[in-house]
């Protein structure tokens, strides 16, 4: 069994098809590819914040250059996930723009111009459930 999300290399899902892999949680990073769902094929490493909130039960949040939110609460024993995520309104419009990958400078540039142009509100919040499958 899963004694820590710290460490862990998962394949994630989400409950509106997104999946995730792989999901790589270090210490203080988290490095995950989209491979289906609204931005399949974006790349990113995440550094986030961790904390144990009971025996078995995690959570990690960040923020991400589009100025996202997300906050993913790990059930260990269960490898069930919850996710939060506070979205811009000028990426929830259109996802596909964020296919690409964090550590490119020039798509960096892309996502900050974007968030300089489009609005922020109101903001589009997911808030759902979803499993993993450590590797």
């Amino acid at each position: 069994m899963l004694t820590s999300i710290l460490g862990a290399r998962l394949r994630w899902h989400e409950t509106d098809g997104w999946v995730f892999d792989p999901v790589i949680v270090g210490p203080d990073i988290i490095e995950y590819t989209v491979k289906e769902g609204p931005h399949a094929g974006r790349h990113a490493i995440q550094h986030f914040y961790y904390q144990r909130v009971a025996p078995g039960i995690e959570t990690t949040a960040w923020y991400e250059e589009s100025g996202s939110v997300v906050h993913i609460t790990w059930y260990l024993q269960t490898q069930t996930s919850h996710r939060f995520a506070a979205i811009p309104a000028w990426l929830a419009k259109d996802m596909t723009v964020y296919r690409g990958d964090n550590q490119d400078p020039a798509f960096v540039k892309k996502i900050r111009k974007l968030s300089s142009q489009g609005p922020d509100w109101p903001r589009h919040i997911f808030s759902d459930e979803g499993y993993f499958v450590v590797l």
